[in-house]
């Protein structure tokens, strides 16, 4: 076998309660004890409450802020003998900082008391394991990071002091990726064992700035961390997000979104896969409810001027995602995101690779990538040297990878590709497949694989008015042939109603371009004798529906003028 130009989108958002329902009752107990929790009552009954919350899990509260929090309600209750079970139970806790017993005042009364000896040896014994330099490095890096993004609070800024705000949190970030990097293969992952929470933390932090091909490393050695309970899984939730949507793909946890204060109006920067099971995934990650994660964002954008807290907020329905595709100028829509891809192509076909490859990265960062692309893109990185602009630069496999979770099935094309790409892929195929078909809509794939075996079925689908998105289906990937069948028995009389529900799906990002054209080419030829986008002219064997050579094409002098309307490159 062989720069950034930041796009603020709408504004602030309330989710339907579609959302609301895919938790486990545990959990709606868990967050119905902790609301309680935060209304004013004394020591004692606040520690009756936690007591509920502990039982709940068996002896483990599963946020160990809540565990901190029973233990000081038990200290200032004075019930000595919860509070004994717990301090040892908390001092065993991988992310505890033991130092702290020996220098906060209200636990200095321990040493006086006769089971401190035994506390005491564990204390010690998780002390030696600690880096303790390790994690002042990381919050000293964190505090520059943080230090770096608070000058852009200042809203009287002028552009000149924009732009020289904005190298400086570049050299900051740059910085920290080369230190970060160095920290890791010197002394180790920053886990909770090695540098307690805090520092876990402020790692977790600075490297939600990195570039996309350092985070791809550390958000692996995250995830084995949090699977050996050495991490914070909420922490590793916002950077699967961030990866995510950074490389394209849906979030998993809703956790990345931009607003402006327009209209009261929120729009994902990235679709949220299997939205219905938000909820349950961000219990799994130990989170609250995407609806309380919103509430306290808006809370904290009025409080801060970002959103008029006086505007009502826009509801978003069952179609949520509507906003993200087909909102104001503000938004990215698939469309503009696609133009932009078929001029990476177009530079690609004249063998310009390091014109080319700039241009996918970035557009790819905030689109949904087709597999036909990005196979563009991979064949531009194996051609040239060029990396393009670092920051958006992924490896050739992290390409693949890509192209798995957006759908692809091995097929010959994988065949042609180095050894170095291709065994590695095959290997991980399966389980990179299952995590693309776990958060598909199955109820809806099901409903459109089956419509597109009938032409009406399929029509009647897409007249429905529910947007079908391809990142939730598999069976756009599949689509093609059954259209074809399609459109082979339009007639004159009909064909132009069918293909202007197939451009609803282009301008919605379900159906690719090329491939629209294709099939629009393929029925005007049968009924016209001519191609209208130049697909069969142009030689396109998997299209041409004769084999005569010397196909016409209508109006030939508009003709790079149409193919542009329809994101294809000028013809050749």
């Amino acid at each position: 076998m062989k720069a950034t130009k930041r796009i603020m989108l709408l504004a602030a958002l309330v989710v339907s309660s579609f959302v609301a329902n895919a938790q486990s009752e545990q959990w709606k107990a868990y967050l119905d004890i902790r609301e309680q929790s935060l209304a004013d009552m004394t020591p004692c009954e606040k520690m009756e409450l936690y007591a509920r919350m502990d039982s709940l899990f068996d002896g483990y509260i599963p946020v160990r802020q809540q565990e901190m929090n029973y233990m000081e309600a038990a200290l200032q209750c004075g019930d000595t003998a919860t509070f004994k079970r717990l301090a040892f139970r908390v001092v065993r806790w991988k992310g505890w900082n033991p130092l702290v017993f020996y220098y906060v005042d209200q636990y200095k009364f321990l040493k006086d008391c006769d089971w401190w000896p035994e506390l005491d040896s564990i204390l010690q014994a998780v002390h030696s394991r600690k880096d303790y330099s390790y994690a002042e490095t990381l919050h000293q890096m964190q505090q520059e990071d943080q230090a770096a993004r608070r000058a852009f609070h200042n809203r009287s800024l002028t552009p000149a002091e924009e732009d020289s705000l904005g190298r400086r949190m570049h050299e900051v970030d740059s910085a920290n990726l080369v230190k970060l990097k160095w920290l890791i293969d010197t002394l180790g992952f920053p886990s909770w064992d090695r540098v307690c929470s805090y520092g876990s933390a402020d790692a977790w932090l600075v490297a939600q700035h990195m570039h996309p091909w350092f985070q791809y490393g550390y958000v692996k050695q995250l995830r084995q961390a949090v699977a050996d309970t050495n991490a914070d899984p909420s922490n590793l939730a916002y950077l699967e997000d961030r990866l995510r949507t950074g490389r394209g793909l849906p979030q998993l946890y809703g956790t990345q979104f931009s607003s402006t204060s327009e209209n009261n109006r929120t729009v994902w920067q990235c679709p949220v896969a299997d939205i219905k099971n938000v909820n349950l995934r961000r219990e799994q990650m130990l989170m609250p409810p995407l609806e309380d994660y919103i509430e306290g964002y808006l809370k904290s954008s009025s409080e801060d001027g970002m959103l008029d807290s006086d505007k009502p907020l826009t509801e978003m329905g069952d179609d949520y995602v509507r906003y993200y595709y087909l909102g104001d100028q503000f938004s990215l829509l698939p469309m503009d995101m696609q133009q932009g891809v078929t001029d990476a192509v177009a530079y690609s076909a004249a063998g310009d690779y390091c014109a080319a490859i700039p241009i996918f990265c970035s557009r790819f960062s905030n689109h949904y990538p087709f597999v036909r692309d990005l196979k563009h893109y991979l064949e531009c990185l194996l051609h040239s040297e060029c990396v393009g602009d670092q920051y958006c630069y992924i490896s050739h496999y992290e390409v693949l990878e890509r192209m798995v979770l957006c759908g692809y099935e091995p097929d010959a094309w994988l065949d042609s590709l180095p050894d170095t790409l291709s065994v590695p892929l095959l290997a991980d195929y399966a389980n990179l497949r299952d995590e693309y078909l776990r958060y598909l809509n199955h109820e809806d794939d099901a409903e459109l694989a089956a419509a597109l075996a009938s032409r009406a079925d399929f029509e009647a689908l897409l007249r429905s008015g529910k947007n079908y998105h391809r990142y939730e289906l598999d069976a756009w990937n599949h689509a093609y042939p059954l259209l074809q069948k399609m459109t082979d028995e339009l007639t004159k009389g009909d064909y132009e109603e069918f293909f202007a529900l197939l451009w609803r799906e282009v301008e919605r990002g379900n159906l690719h371009a090329e491939d629209y054209a294709s099939l629009y080419d393929r029925t005007y030829y049968r009924l016209h004798g001519k191609d209208w986008y130049g697909t069969l002219a142009a030689g396109v064997p998997s299209a041409r529906p004769t084999t005569d050579k010397h196909i016409r094409t209508a109006k030939p002098k508009t003709l790079d003028e149409r193919r542009r309307a329809a994101c294809l490159p000028p013809a050749r």
